[in-house]
């Protein structure tokens, strides 16, 4: 049942009642009001009725009963005599024809409300999506309306069923309308080596195949979708659908064929097999001609799929006067979705190498004329001209494609599996770059001091000195690339030399995350990647302390405020951190297991260690744990001495000797006497434990056994001073050595 003939009945029962509504008129104001107020309850009841039998015992749907707006229809006129009659001094009469007023609104809305729910099913089922589609968004009005009316003038539980209705009838309309969108716009998404959409300009049947009494148009369909408020997921769908389909194949390979077809019924877009295989990465063009070119094959095959958006996709739709919104918001998805590939695959590509050439932008008009058709069609915004903006402010692009490469090339660099290291800091093959900054105008120091591997003394005494060590090649092309790179932060330009230093922060951010990701398999049981990478945290932080106080005076203003990267340092401690501490746990860990039971102290050793075969086995079986502990501290020894700075190698064997020191002292201590031959057994036994102290005459990085005295010629005994400096349990150990051979002297003298 439309609109029109729900209209036509309530003027014909208007004009029925017209002699009831003259002999109304002749009572008097008290009697009108008192017939009104008996007429507003019996509709009101009839209205609650009509409801609660339709949406409430779900009764069929064909049989409407009485409409209850034909009741209320003559309501409004006889409010109108009664308001005239009623004397407005007259104040209770007044306040009684109000709440009369205000409950006939609320009967009116319940009515309309209910009359548009019966009629949305015949809607759908004739074809009359819009007319559907309106009686929704007026039923939504209406339903807030109640809702303000609260409890006082409406049921709500009748309320409560209209908006239950109200749901259903919208969610079948969208199940609707989501079919026609289907319908209408089909693509053929299969293996064949044509993809292509087919846009049916209007579709006569619904999708049990009953024909629609009026076929859906287009335009129905948008109207529908406006007033529901649901064009906007439409329309991403839309343009996922060009942009996968048609703009990115097109622009990574333009010579793809592209062919357009219509007909009176539907129109036909296709583009060839290359769209078919996702994987493809088409044709890339090289130089600077052939960008031109292909840039403007893009520019043409571009300019016929938006043709085809415009005059077939929204075929017959009134854009300037109805549906400018969907519109509008379909190229603003497009252009935001594909400004970005633009940018990187064309754009960036254009801008010359030569920063002097930069003022020539000849070469990129079909980039802008491409732009222009955007805009043309009315698909973007004067203030959307992105690409356009890009071009004027080209030094930045400039910028922004070097610090691009710049960052494309350290990631490649760094993501390579290479595991190769570099010795550097100290005066060695390779010399730090901050440590000859920080000799300044004093010229070269001489001397060893500065020299780790000719002997124990101390490293560059200069704040800004580097321990010489080992990195990897990865943390030293980064530092060169920060180097590099902050260098171009010094001029005017403060945007350009911003970029150039977040590209620097950058840089060091890639290689915090992809360095431990990359030896994460390796970093638990391989000391070496500890040791490597503990050194490329320090490295870098070494530099970050001064990178930016070596340039804030040549820095723009912009950057002279605030740049830093003094912040980055506790990062990089973390991660050294993070590196080192769990393959030092591991280590100390398998030298206690080692170690094993202590059986070498049992109180009948001190007297049968001799004499009992048994007791002598034991004494072997403790001599070979105590050898496999101290062995492997020696092959940490080993591995850190090529790898780790002085400071950092006497820490880590300090911190892995004390645990095999502190096993044996403690035995040590237990024993109160012992005879001559247990005390110089004993002795013998913590050999090789008390051996360890030859591990701190290893110089790191040299790759040397041994120091010797250059006036002696003997070993020198500095390694004795650096094992009680870094071996918290070595002067314990050293006192029970002293203390058993006291004892075997004692003895031996009585």
């Amino acid at each position: 049942m439309s609109i029109n003939s729900r209209r036509h009945r309530r003027e014909a029962a208007a004009e029925a009642g017209a002699a009831d509504t003259a002999d109304f008129e002749k009572r008097s104001g008290e009697e009108q009001l008192g017939i009104l107020e008996s007429l507003m309850e019996e509709a009101r009841a009839s209205t609650y009725e009509a409801i609660n039998s339709h949406h409430r015992d779900f009764l069929s749907i064909k049989l409407y009963g009485q409409d209850p707006l034909d009741e209320i229809a003559t309501l409004n006129e006889k409010y109108g005599v009664v308001q005239a009659a009623i004397d407005p001094a007259a104040h209770k009469s007044a306040e009684r024809l109000d709440a009369v007023g205000r409950a006939l609104r609320a009967i009116v809305r319940l009515a309309k409300t209910h009359a548009n729910l019966k009629e949305i099913d015949d809607q759908i089922l004739h074809g009359d999506v819009a007319v559907a589609a309106s009686s929704i968004a007026e039923i939504a009005g209406l339903l807030q309306e109640l809702d303000e009316d609260g409890p006082a003038l409406v049921d709500p539980l009748a309320v409560g069923l209209l908006h239950s209705a109200y749901l259903k009838k919208r969610a079948a309309l969208k199940a609707e309308l989501d079919y026609l969108m289907a319908e209408m716009y089909q693509i053929n998404d299969s293996a064949s080596s044509v993809l292509e959409m087919v846009v049916s300009y209007c579709v006569s049947s619904n999708y049990d195949g009953v024909p629609y009494e009026n076929p859906v148009m287009l335009a129905d369909l948008f109207f529908a979708l406006a007033n529901l408020d649901l064009f906007r997921e439409k329309m991403d769908f839309l343009a996922d659908a060009f942009v996968g389909r048609w703009f990115v194949p097109l622009l990574r390979n333009p010579n793809e064929s592209l062919t357009v077809s219509r007909v009176k019924l539907f129109a036909t877009i296709n583009i060839g097999a290359y769209a078919a295989s996702s994987g493809s990465s088409g044709s890339r063009p090289g130089g600077e001609p052939a960008l031109e070119a292909h840039c403007a094959l893009v520019r043409d095959k571009w300019s016929t799929v938006l043709a085809f958006i415009r005059d077939e996709v929204f075929h017959d739709v009134s854009i300037e006067e109805d549906h400018g919104v969907v519109y509008e918001y379909l190229g603003t998805k497009l252009w935001t979705s594909l400004y970005p590939l633009l940018h990187e695959s064309l754009l960036v590509p254009m801008v010359p190498a030569d920063i002097d050439s930069i003022g020539d932008t000849q070469h990129m008009v079909p980039l802008l004329e491409l732009e222009e058709k955007w805009l043309e069609l009315e698909l973007i915004t004067a203030d959307q001209l992105f690409l356009k903006d890009s071009i004027r402010s080209l030094l930045q692009t400039f910028v922004t494609k070097r610090r691009r490469d710049l960052l494309t090339t350290v990631a490649s660099v760094l993501a390579s599996e290479d595991a190769n290291t570099v010795v550097v800091g100290g005066e060695g093959p390779v010399t730090d770059m901050l440590c000859e900054y920080a000799r300044g105008a004093g010229g070269k120091k001489s001397g060893k001091k500065g020299v780790v591997g000719a002997g124990f003394d101390e490293d560059c005494d200069s704040s800004l000195s580097f321990p010489r060590c080992s990195i990897s090649v990865h943390a030293q092309t980064l530092v060169d690339f920060a180097l590099e790179t902050v260098g171009f932060t010094v001029g005017d330009d403060s945007k350009a030399a911003s970029l150039y230093f977040y590209a620097v922060r950058d840089a060091f951010a890639l290689y915090r995350c992809l360095m431990p990701s990359q030896w994460s398999a390796t970093l638990q049981n391989d000391p070496m990647r500890a040791f490597v990478l503990y050194n490329d945290c320090e490295y870098i932080c070494h530099h970050l302390a001064t990178l930016g106080f070596r340039y804030r005076d040549r820095w723009p203003a912009v950057l002279r405020s605030s740049a830093t990267f003094v912040d980055v340092i506790a990062a990089y401690r973390a991660l050294s951190k993070v590196c080192l501490s769990p393959v030092l746990s591991r280590l100390r860990d398998q030298i206690s297991r080692a170690l094993g039971p202590s059986e070498w102290l049992r109180p009948r050793w001190l007297s049968n260690l001799v004499a009992d075969p048994g007791i002598a086995a034991c004494y072997e079986g403790c001599e070979t744990q105590l050898a496999l502990a101290c062995g492997i501290v020696a092959q940490v020894a080993h591995t850190g001495a090529q790898h780790l700075s002085q400071a950092m190698y006497l820490r880590v064997i300090g911190l892995l000797a004390d645990v095999a020191v502190a096993h044996v002292s403690k035995r040590l201590e237990e024993i109160e006497s012992a005879s001559d031959a247990t005390a110089r057994a004993l002795v013998r036994l913590v050999s090789s434990v008390v051996a360890l102290e030859d591990l701190f005459r290893v110089s790191p990085t040299s790759l040397a056994s041994s120091v010797y005295s250059e006036s002696t010629g003997q070993k020198s005994r500095r390694g004795g001073s650096l094992a009680f400096k870094h071996c918290k349990e070595w002067e314990a150990l050293q006192t029970q050595i002293s203390r058993l051979d006291k004892m075997a002297s004692h003895i031996a003298s009585i």
